[in-house]
């Protein structure tokens, strides 16, 4: 009976004690889909990542980048476990301080230099607190889509009523 007590006790006692938070780092790598990853030559995607249940805002940012390799990305079959990504491509990166095990949303929105043909994406996870998702790929999203830039006519014209021939500069996101 003493050795329950002085478990509980024991228990209650850990129960009281604050738990201190664990750097979690946190690397995010947005892709358009078939496509290449959306680095600074397209403006980056802003991503945020919050808490699910209350909204609270625990990192934002924007992707910054190359695009990646077009091999590795575009040419060669996506094999499980192998990254997609380089060094030296778009990424976000964010160190977060957790405490507990934490569902986050985490959006990208993008890209943010072609702003008319911006798209997002979001993916809810656990993050847990000291287990970094910052290895290989990270945290992958996929923005599905195209930028494209009308060249003729020009957005101030006035069009007639009859057809009118339309040019336009179209990318894969």
């Amino acid at each position: 009976m003493r050795r329950a007590v002085a478990l509980a006790s024991l228990a209650l006692a850990l129960a009281a004690v604050p738990a201190t938070a664990e750097e979690t780092r946190v690397t995010v790598h947005v892709l358009s889909r078939d496509a290449k990853l959306i680095g600074s030559s397209m403006g980056g995607a802003r991503v945020t990542i919050r808490a699910s249940d209350t909204g609270e805002l625990l990192a934002a940012g924007v992707t910054r980048g190359s695009t990646g390799d077009t091999q590795k990305l575009v040419v060669e079959p996506v094999r499980r476990g192998v990254p997609v990504s380089t060094p030296d491509a778009g990424r976000f990166d964010a160190t977060l301080d957790l405490d507990v095990p934490t569902l986050v949303e985490i959006r990208a929105h993008g890209p943010l230099a072609q702003l008319q043909s911006a798209v997002s994406a979001t993916k809810t996870l656990w993050l847990l607190p000291g287990k970094h998702m910052d290895v290989g790929d990270g945290i992958l999203l996929e923005l599905s889509g195209f930028a494209v830039d009308v060249l003729t006519p020009p957005v101030h014209a006035r069009l007639p009523r009859e057809e009118v021939e339309v040019r336009a500069n179209l990318v894969m996101l």
